[in-house]
């Protein structure tokens, strides 16, 4: 039987020490297990509209449109991990990304890009771009922000979303919604 008089103090202190340690174990901004691993690009749905509509031309949609392209994230600690995004015309390398934390990251068009959600806010090149890495519900958002007026990319946000053993790139601009098909291999 359980005595009442000592039991309550040592529930009350377990209660104090265990419940905030669990809430902030899930709290933390970590990328869900799903996303490790790599993932080749297979197809792209209405991906020649989306480049269009922002204004890419047809060589320029031609090149990007058959690249290949595989997309890593590699866990590199509790709340940290890598982001590779390789492709035929150039790979891309983020190291010890914390979601929610900014840092000064290339991109793809070579110029300087200032990394956020993947943060540490320093402006230091004429072509740099804020780019956050997010999680709002079961999507990871990448934003890429132009801090420079004479960006050549314009602002630009996607989504990725786990679907069965892959992953959907999901990418929009003046109402056009283009999607990329990953595989994971």
């Amino acid at each position: 039987m359980i005595n009442s008089k000592t039991a309550f103090p040592e529930m009350l202190l377990l209660t104090l020490i265990v419940i905030p340690s669990l809430v902030s174990l899930v709290g933390a901004d970590t990328l869900p297990e799903g996303f490790f691993g790599r993932f080749r690009l297979g197809r792209s749905d209405n991906f020649d509209e989306y480049l269009t509509a922002k204004g890419y031309g047809w060589l320029t949609r031609r090149i990007v449109s058959f690249a290949s392209v595989d997309k890593v994230f590699t866990k590199t600690g509790h709340t940290t991990f890598d982001f590779d995004n390789l492709t035929t015309k150039k790979d891309i390398h983020y190291k010890n990304v914390v979601l929610g934390k900014e840092f000064l990251g290339e991109g793809l068009d070579s110029t300087k890009h200032r990394v956020t959600d993947f943060y540490f806010s320093i402006t230091l090149f004429l072509n740099i771009f804020q780019i956050t890495f997010a999680m709002r519900g079961n999507r990871l958002y990448e934003k890429h922000i132009p801090t420079s007026v004479n960006a050549k990319q314009k602002e630009d946000e996607y989504g990725y979303e786990l679907v069965g053993n892959g992953m959907v790139q999901i990418l929009e601009t003046k109402g056009v919604v283009a999607r990329r098909y990953f595989t994971r291999v």
